[in-house]
């Protein structure tokens, strides 16, 4: 084995100190601070699907029966918002909580202050099983005074028979509002 021919010499700028205890107090107290971050580390969240609001059904408009569609006939419009959810695991696979949140604006057509919204929760990769699509219902009220409201359903529960955590972003999930099929044309329209 060969000896290095000098020994190892650092630029006049740079020289080695040797240590003082001071010097070493930030570097300890790094290492004391990564230590502590270590033990407070919550375990990473299982995965969750994807969720997205399906656009063409975000949106819907609801309006007082008879041949009218003016503005002065609209009981309510809605929006689908957001959503939040959380996964967990068992033996027979993902369970997933599914909240959806949604804005809804009072019309000059409601006869009253309550009203209700039926939205729909849907796994595409279930089609054309029965349990691919779920269409739920909520409440809605407005009350004295208050033309806007923001609704927000905790109740949605799905099981999802997988095993492999590595496969749960195949099975997305869509969410939107169910609507007529004259409500879907001018949620088109509407789009264009």
């Amino acid at each position: 084995m060969r000896e290095p021919a000098a020994p190892f010499h650092l630029p006049s700028p740079w020289r080695l100190v040797p240590p003082s205890p001071w010097r070493l107090v930030p570097l300890l107290a790094l290492v004391a601070l990564a230590g502590c971050a270590s033990l407070t580390n919550k375990k990473e969240p299982p995965p969750c699907p994807p969720v997205y609001i399906l656009g063409d059904t975000q949106h819907v408009t609801k309006y007082r029966q008879g041949a009218g569609r003016d503005l002065t006939d609209v009981e309510l419009e809605a929006e689908v918002v957001g959503f939040k959810g959380e996964c967990h695991y068992d033996d027979k696979g993902a369970i997933v909580d599914l909240g959806v949140s949604f804005q809804v604006k009072r019309g000059p057509g409601a006869a009253g202050r309550d009203s209700e919204l039926s939205y729909f929760v849907a796994i595409p990769k279930f089609y054309p099983a029965e349990s691919a699509k779920a269409v739920l219902t909520t409440p809605v009220h407005f009350p004295d005074g208050v033309e806007t409201v923001r609704v927000d359903d905790e109740g949605v529960t799905m099981r999802i028979p997988v095993q492999n955590r590595e496969v749960i972003d195949q099975y997305e999930i869509y969410v939107g509002f169910q609507t007529t099929p004259e409500q879907l044309e001018l949620n088109r329209k509407m789009r264009r």
